[in-house]
This record gives C-alpha cells, sequence and structure tokens, in this order.
C-alpha cells in the first residue's frame, strides 16, 4: 500500500537543505494548512515526506521554534501557535506569499511604521548635523541614479532610514532603524517591490524640498516634506497593491 502524503511539499533545494523544510512548513503554517493548536506531523513522517534525514527536519522546527511559529515540547512534539504570537520575521513572507500579495497586511504594516519613521523624522531634524546632511544628499544622489539597478536605489533608501535614525542621536532609535533596514531588505519584500513595479525615484523631489527647506532653516517645511516622503510612499504602495490579487493567511486582515 502507497504511504498517504502528509502535504504536497517537494524535496528541499537550497544548498542548507533545513532551511528550504523551514521555509515550506512555514508557508505551510501561514496557510492554514497546519492551525494553530495543531500538531505538525512526527519528524519520522516529515522526513519521508521531503526525503531527508530526521536531522535536517529536526534543525528546522527548530527555525520555526524560533520564528514563535511552533512550541516544541518533549515526548509531545511540535505545536503550531497562532501567528499573532510569532515574530515580526515571518511578516514579510506573510505579504508576499504563494505569488501573491496580501494588500490588507500590507496596510497594516504601513499603519504601524509610518507614525514611527514621522516621529523619528521629526527628531533628526532638529538634531541634524551638517556632516549627516552631506551623508543625506549622497543618498539622494544614488537613489536618483537611474543608472543603478532597482533595488540597489531601494537599497539607498533603507540606509536613508538608518542616517535619519542617526541623525537623531538616539540609540534605541538606531536600533529600531536598522532592524527596519533589515526587515525591509528581506526576500519577500523585495519580491513584493517587483510585483508593484515601484520606482525609487519618486521620492527624489520630496528630499530636495527637505533639503532646500532646512538649508533655508524652516524645519517645519523640512518635516513637512519628510511626512508626506513617509506618507507618500506608504500609499503609492497601497494604491498599487489593491490592483494585485490578494490571498487569505489566516491572519487579522
Amino acid at each position: 500500500m502507497s504511504r498517504p502524503q502528509i502535504l504536497p511539499f517537494r524535496p528541499p533545494r537550497r544548498r542548507r537543505v533545513h532551511e528550504d523544510v523551514a521555509a515550506q512548513l512555514r508557508d505551510a503554517i501561514i496557510d492554514g494548512r497546519f492551525r494553530s493548536g495543531e500538531r505538525l506531523p512526527p519528524e519520522r513522517e516529515l522526513a519521508l515526506e521531503f526525503r531527508i534525514n530526521r536531522t535536517s527536519i529536526r534543525e528546522a522546527i527548530k527555525v520555526l521554534e524560533g520564528l514563535g511559529l511552533v512550541a516544541v515540547r518533549q515526548g509531545d512534539g511540535a505545536t503550531v501557535r497562532p501567528l499573532i504570537e510569532a515574530s515580526l520575521d515571518i511578516v514579510p513572507p506573510m505579504i508576499f506569499h504563494a505569488g501573491r500579495i496580501d494588500a490588507a497586511l500590507l496596510a497594516e504594516m504601513t499603519e504601524v511604521i509610518t507614525p514611527l519613521l514621522v516621529e523619528m523624522a521629526r527628531l533628526a531634524i532638529e538634531r541634524c548635523q551638517p556632516q549627516q546632511l552631506a551623508a543625506l544628499r549622497r543618498l539622494r544622489d544614488m537613489i536618483a541614479d537611474e543608472g543603478r539597478g532597482r533595488e540597489e536605489r531601494f537599497a539607498a533608501g533603507r540606509d536613508l532610514i538608518v542616517l535619519l535614525a542617526d541623525m537623531t542621536g538616539n540609540r534605541i532609535w538606531q536600533m529600531l532603524a536598522r532592524r527596519t533596514r533589515d526587515f525591509l531588505a528581506a526576500d519577500a519584500l523585495v519580491e513584493t517591490r517587483q510585483r508593484l513595479r515601484r520606482d525609487p525615484g519618486r521620492i527624489v523631489p520630496i528630499i530636495d524640498k527637505c533639503l532646500a527647506a532646512i538649508d533655508a532653516g524652516r524645519r517645519d517645511e523640512a518635516l513637512a516634506a519628510l511626512r508626506c516622503l513617509i506618507t507618500h510612499v506608504g500609499d503609492t504602495e497601497l494604491r498599487a497593491s489593491r490592483r494585485q490579487p490578494t490571498m487569505k493567511t489566516g491572519v487579522m486582515s
């Protein structure tokens, strides 16, 4: 008698096999194929399903545990936890998943990030130093340079967030900005940007307006320009994403 298939998994392809397995199991949890409170199949069954050894399965489950997706109890296996209790690291693959963009979750992310970045920008304007403005201009030029790859220009935009945090002189903002930069660089969000065909150069005129206001000593205008930049990025992202098909991910959406 043939063995019944647990789920339509494929043999892992990555060099680090357990990472591929963890990604597939993560996606199955996000999809709701494994629901909160359910146990994952035993290691032996998963090893047969993926056609790998149990050690790799065990390492993959440790990755899921680190993401907060499962709770592991010795002798009781791995039990799926609610997605809202998981690490923020799962948000990017939840936003872009199975070839689709979850516009509702993208809106929720923007709703959280936008006011935080606006407050950080306010402090950056108040506390900026001349050498930091020179660095801001260099990043502006990188974003505007159409001879560079699109994602390289987006990377300069992420570095701009870090620079604004450094301008505040606040170590907590600096830590959060670097975490945000890494978060926005996740493969799933890179794919999201590619699908939405977003152009990083669209923010350059707003940066120019901000720099001009700083040079003129008009901090209120500079802050208004930065607020416009942050809001513009979010609004453009959401308007574009609503044209994409969405998927049900099992999160509150």
